[in-house]
């Protein structure tokens, strides 16, 4: 199968903010997508981080993406940046963590049915 996990990267980056860090380790079946930005929210900490995400796309969601023609791919990727979208519209990035201490990270799982049908 085809390593689709820089084109991911990829679809992330352009919906994130200042400065984003993305991170797609390697070696696990599921594509994992770790994700944090500056926040100018506080302006005596211009260097903050946002609490991360943790995007999980399962290996079922990335098989069937892969097996798809590439109208069906593009489909996928207007669907995953829709629900990306979605979820960040909810999500509170901000965090009261010390400097030096990771702040908790959120998991958002990605299925067949969010990125194929």
């Amino acid at each position: 199968m085809k390593d689709y996990s820089n084109h991911f990267r990829e679809l992330v980056a352009r919906q994130l903010g200042d400065d984003p860090r993305i991170l797609v380790p390697r070696g696990a079946q599921d594509m994992m997508i770790l994700a944090t930005w500056r926040l100018a929210s506080e302006p005596l900490r211009p260097n903050k981080r946002s609490r991360m995400i943790r995007i999980v796309i399962s290996q079922e969601a990335l098989e069937s993406y892969a097996n798809g023609d590439a109208e069906a791919r593009l489909a996928g990727d207007t669907r995953f940046v829709a629900w990306f979208g979605r979820q960040m519209s909810t999500f509170d990035p901000n965090h009261d963590s010390p400097l030096g201490v990771e702040p908790p990270a959120v998991t958002w799982p990605v299925s067949t049915r969010i990125l194929n049908e």
